[in-house]
């Protein structure tokens, strides 16, 4: 594989692509999180949501993708957080399985970060499932820590699955004064 990232920001035309990374990363990592059958439709829901989502002129905060050759293999969607605080929020951040500990969801990440902290957040915040291990371990490894909040999130099925906050300080990636 092409070891050469390149990190940009996500046009309508990717939308697709990032659907298609959005399913893998579902169906590998949540496999034992949901049913079977819930997580084949969700992950026809995750291939499909992009397309439409992207296209909204209302479409809130920012996608940037992360190439290796001409394929996308990973995505960081960002903005302010929808709790209406001073935070910024990563609202989702998935890589193909294939690219799992390679270090390209980590620079994305610093990347969507650098881009928070340009916006004036000081501080971020990312919910988890309490379950998804490989992505809580991502999140402490990359400089954030639980917050203590914990919160219920029904993904359609009825069955509300814990989901914890993990939260970082970005003040000092500011490049203002």
């Amino acid at each position: 594989m092409d070891t050469l990232t390149l990190v940009r920001e996500a046009h309508a035309e990717d939308a697709a692509a990032i659907g298609e990374v959005h399913a893998e990363a579902w169906r590998v990592a949540y496999r034992d999180l949901f049913e079977s059958a819930f997580l084949s439709g969700q992950l026809g829901t995750r291939r499909a949501q992009w397309t439409e989502m992207m296209s909204d002129s209302q479409f809130p905060g920012t996608v940037l993708v992360a190439e290796r050759g001409h394929r996308i293999v990973a995505f960081v969607h960002f903005g302010p957080a929808e709790e209406g605080d001073r935070y910024g929020e990563i609202f989702s951040c998935y890589a193909r399985p294939t690219a799992w500990g390679t270090g390209v969801s980590a620079t994305l990440l610093q990347h969507g970060l650098e881009t928070l902290a340009d916006a004036r957040h000081r501080d971020v915040r990312a919910w988890t499932l309490s379950g998804a291990n490989r992505a809580r371990h991502f999140y402490r490894k990359v400089g954030f820590r639980e917050s203590g909040r914990r919160r219920e999130w029904d993904y359609g099925d009825g069955r509300p699955v814990g989901e914890r906050e993990y939260v970082r300080s970005i003040r000092h990636l500011h490049r203002w004064s």
